[in-house]
């Protein structure tokens, strides 16, 4: 009897002994970063016990403060298109990816904010969070008003939506109608240039048409100021962004640099891809 007893014992020990072990080295696979971007079921596990893991941002983002300290150190995505179609195109998140991606966000304790924040932030008249991102859109696509601006509403987020001025209305673009729909519910509303070409193979009076034009043309729209330029395929020089500077606020890139030097006129974004299926591997973005 004791002998059974006493084998029962070492084996409930031993399985003890077990568990303790795999879970140090769950712990330690975490700590070390190998589980962020697991698919399977170790990293939803960890996403599950420690939440998404965000401290490869976070690191960036104390470098954003030591080599730029004029501008916030903040997060920013740049989606294009937002859609249950196109499973194929690259540029396309899925709708119920999206949505993850925002709770993501929100379960590591991030502040959502818009370019009217960061407006106000450069003027001097309000503070941002430690803990800030910035989800935007490029190019208009009329899949932005279908799926993506709901989810912002019913997840009680803003987003900033960059417009080519003259595609407004046409095939699979949102119409004016729905951006001033959008701005009346939270939404803001950027510039994506005229006509969406590489600015840098232009020379100063087109440039200035395409950033002053398009200004211009979705203020009309919008029946308020547009204060933010997002570069088409995130090029910039010198005149562009003297130009830029006449005509907005701020204005961003299209990728991630961690050793270069930002400005309000050269933010960084990182790109979202189909792939993307949890915030961890859009920080491995560039």
């Amino acid at each position: 009897m004791f002998s059974e007893k006493s084998k029962s014992g070492t084996v409930i020990t031993g399985l003890i002994c077990l568990c303790l072990v795999y879970a140090g080295l769950f712990h330690l696979a975490r700590y070390m970063g190998w589980l962020a971007q697991n698919p399977g079921l170790p990293g939803t596990i960890a996403r599950t016990v420690y939440g998404p893991d965000v401290r490869p941002e976070m690191a960036r983002l104390k470098h954003v403060r030591e080599i730029s300290p004029e501008i916030p150190p903040i997060t920013v995505l740049c989606y294009h298109e937002v859609t249950p179609e196109r499973g194929d195109d690259c540029m396309n998140v899925k709708p119920e990816i999206f949505r993850r991606h925002i709770r993501e966000f929100k379960k590591a304790g991030f502040t959502f904010i818009h370019v009217g924040d960061l407006q106000k932030f450069a003027a001097g008249s309000k503070t941002l969070p430690e803990k800030a991102v910035l989800l935007s859109f490029d190019d208009g696509y009329a899949d932005n008003y279908k799926y993506a601006f709901p989810i912002l509403r019913e997840e009680k987020v803003p987003g900033t939506f960059f417009v080519v001025s003259s595609t407004v209305g046409n095939n699979n673009r949102m119409t004016a109608g729905q951006l001033r729909e959008m701005l009346a519910n939270g939404m803001k509303i950027g510039s994506h240039t005229v006509n969406h070409e590489r600015l840098t193979d232009m020379n100063a009076q087109e440039i200035d048409f395409e950033l002053k034009a398009s200004k211009e043309a979705l203020e009309k729209i919008l029946g308020e100021s547009v204060c933010a330029l997002a570069y088409p395929t995130g090029k910039v020089n010198e005149t562009v962004l003297d130009k830029a500077k006449t005509y907005y606020d701020m204005a961003f890139v299209a990728s991630v640099m961690p050793d270069t030097k930002q400005t309000l006129y050269t933010l960084q974004r990182y790109g979202v891809f189909k792939w993307n299926e949890h915030i961890e591997s859009i920080f491995r973005n560039r």
